[in-house]
């Protein structure tokens, strides 16, 4: 009788070690299901973080187009107000802007014509600013 026994027991043990591998297999297989998921999810963080810098990129590259238009037409203004004969210091002083932000905003051709005449453009030049001097001069009498 102790063979039934040793049989029944190694019976109802085995089917204790099917039932909790059967146990095992089903978690791992719904931890499988769920790593997945995971790994769906960090995809498609990746693809947000990517759509997002290409979204900034062509944001940064339109500010620059707008910039580099608006800097052209301010560049015009000032070569309209040098054309008016007004000196350069003047229109400084005008836009409330340093000689060096000033020249940020002077435009090339001018600048250009400037550098070629230079002897011309210092004679110019001196009655201009004597002329902004005198301007003064006549607006503190």
């Amino acid at each position: 009788m102790s063979k039934p026994r040793k049989s029944s027991v190694a019976l109802a043990a085995r089917e204790k070690a099917r039932a909790k591998a059967e146990e095992i297999t089903r978690r791992n297989e719904e931890l499988i299901e769920l790593a997945a998921g995971f790994f769906v999810h960090e995809d498609q963080l990746t693809k947000i973080d990517e759509d997002t810098e290409q979204k900034i990129a062509e944001l940064r590259k339109l500010a620059e187009e707008k910039k580099a238009t608006t800097q052209r037409e301010a560049m015009d203004v000032v070569g309209r107000m040098l054309a008016t004969g007004e000196s350069k210091k003047s229109i400084g002083e005008r836009l409330g802007l340093t000689n060096a932000e000033l020249k940020i905003y002077l435009p090339a051709a001018p600048a250009a014509q400037d550098a070629e005449s230079s002897p011309d453009g210092e004679t110019e030049s001196t009655p201009t600013d004597s002329g902004a001097e005198g301007s003064g001069a006549s607006a503190s009498k």
